[in-house]
């Protein structure tokens, strides 16, 4: 379960106004994987810290976003453990917990990306909702009037 995030770094660099077809793509990285100390009230317990990198970079060579943080997650010993095991040796996460922690990044970062990127007149890297107004065709609305008897 995650139990607290925290951000370290956040910052947008453009370089240049952007002209013609741009191209926005954002990724997450994980950075390092480590468990921190618990109070020994909390021995079935483990809490560990994922550090991450969520880039939005606008191509071609435009615009940079770049947040550093960390989530905190709280497991069982066990289960953190093998966390830690799959980091130092792989360096990667088990699928399912990196979904997690992705979604959440990604819910998290990406709304402040867009923020960001407003602030210095850079097109939003992920797509808006837009509500379109659709208009009513005459010709169908004579064609459902009711036949008189």
């Amino acid at each position: 379960m995650i139990v607290n995030f925290t951000l370290e770094k956040i910052s947008i660099d453009k370089k240049k106004s952007p002209k013609g077809t741009i191209e926005a793509k954002n990724s997450i990285k994980f950075l390092e994987v480590s468990q921190m100390g618990l109070p020994a009230a909390m021995k079935d317990k483990a809490l560990i810290t994922f550090k991450f990198q969520y880039k939005v970079i606008y191509t071609p060579d435009i615009a940079e976003t770049e947040i550093i943080g960390t989530l905190h997650f709280m497991t069982d010993p066990k289960t953190g453990d093998n966390i830690l095991n799959d980091w130092e040796k792989h360096s990667k996460i088990e699928p399912n917990l990196s979904a997690q922690l992705v979604n959440y990044v990604f819910s998290r970062c990406g709304v402040m990306a867009l923020t960001l990127s407003r602030k210095v007149d850079l097109p939003p890297h992920i797509p808006l909702p837009k509500i379109s107004v659709k208009q009513k065709k005459e010709s169908q609305s004579k064609k459902e009037k009711p036949k008189a008897s």
